[in-house]
């Protein structure tokens, strides 16, 4: 899974087996280690769940969780669908941008990236753009 943080967006990138982990109702994490000290690593993952009643995102003991409706995540996960987004609101005006994608591979040999778990591209014939 990949994190990309812009300003107040989050995107994950699922590859397949993340995805199919993900439908079974499998927590799907990754984190990343600063520093030799345990507090010092931010966790990031995508749980389907039958509480939420839309796409959310909490931070929490240095995780970012995304919880997504398990009917949603089910029916995602086993379509064609790329993506699924929302926009959760943090105070009156300002809200954070969540987006789940499938990863699709480079139509473009990247040096230093596995890209053995991602989707087949669709897009056969276009340049990929940076993950």
């Amino acid at each position: 899974m990949k994190l990309r943080i812009r300003g107040n967006s989050i995107r994950l990138r699922l590859g397949a087996s993340e995805v199919a982990q993900l439908a079974k109702g499998d927590r799907v994490s990754e984190s990343t280690q600063f520093s030799p000290l345990l507090k010092d690593r931010l966790i990031y993952a995508v749980v389907l769940s039958t509480d939420a009643m839309e796409i959310s995102a909490s931070f929490a003991n240095n995780e970012i969780l995304v919880s997504v409706p398990q009917v949603l995540g089910q029916v995602w996960a086993n379509s064609e669908r790329v993506g699924l987004n929302h926009e959760q609101k943090v105070n009156g005006e300002a809200s954070l941008t969540i987006v789940i994608e499938k990863d699709f591979q480079c139509l473009e040999p990247r040096p230093n990236e596995d890209q053995s778990d991602s989707f087949p591209n669709p897009a056969k014939g276009a340049a990929c753009g940076h993950h």
